[in-house]
């Protein structure tokens, strides 16, 4: 087992607790519209860039389906439910403890997130959490997305360590495929999305909060 080098962290379900906030954002922008949204689709564009996920519902829902403009309405009631939220709301159980674990071991880490930068810098502030991150890879910044390997290469990269030598934290099944494809090591962190026995099957770990990473990541350090 190669030694722990540097972790990355995906960020909307895993380091924040945004993807509650977007889907109940999703469901309001679909009755605005009067549309009731399928939670198939909800579940399928986790983690996917805007032409995925306007495809998805495009497919879900025909051609007619104002796309745009249920973007739009996402968009207002995301943001007003983002500013709603609290520092203690957004960050997700056991971030703090887990970069207070790796900056005492100093071990660098970075986040590999879908978002665009400024959405990413935006909710990593409200989270007061930016200061914690001098590497945040985004979506817009390689060329291919998630289940693609190419954004946890970029990060691997910026940290100068080798993919093989990093540990990945992830809440959805293509931030995992990705995560692996990279060569790294995957950990399930599951959020709104159930992983398919398949994935389970083949990440390094599952655990059920990032209350739990200090204890795996300990196991590291002992080896």
């Amino acid at each position: 087992m190669h030694q722990l080098q540097a972790v990355v962290f995906d960020m909307d379900g895993l380091l924040l607790d945004t993807e509650r906030l977007s889907r109940a954002s999703w469901l309001a922008g679909g009755r605005d519209l009067g549309f009731d949204l399928p939670m198939t689709v909800l579940a399928a564009i986790i983690g996917r860039r805007r032409a995925e996920v306007e495809a998805q519902f495009v497919a879900a829902l025909g051609e007619q389906f104002p796309v745009q403009d249920l973007y739009a309405r996402h968009a207002a009631h995301y943001q007003q439910a983002l500013l709603a939220a609290t520092v203690s709301t957004l960050r997700k159980p056991g971030v703090v403890s887990v970069l207070d674990w790796l900056d005492n071991a100093g071990i660098p880490y970075a986040i590999a997130t879908s978002t665009l930068a400024a959405g990413a810098a935006k909710k990593l502030a409200l989270a007061d959490l930016s200061a914690r991150f001098s590497i945040v890879v985004t979506g817009e910044q390689v060329e291919r997305s998630k289940p693609a390997p190419d954004i946890y290469l970029e990060a691997a990269r910026r940290l100068g360590v080798p993919a093989e030598h990093c540990v990945a934290f992830e809440d959805s099944d293509l931030g995992l495929e990705a995560a692996m494809a990279a060569g790294m090591r995957a950990v399930a962190v599951p959020d709104l999305k159930p992983l398919p026995k398949e994935i389970r099957s083949r990440v390094f770990s599952t655990l059920r909060s990032l209350e739990e990473a200090v204890a795996m990541l300990n196991q590291f350090t002992r080896q």
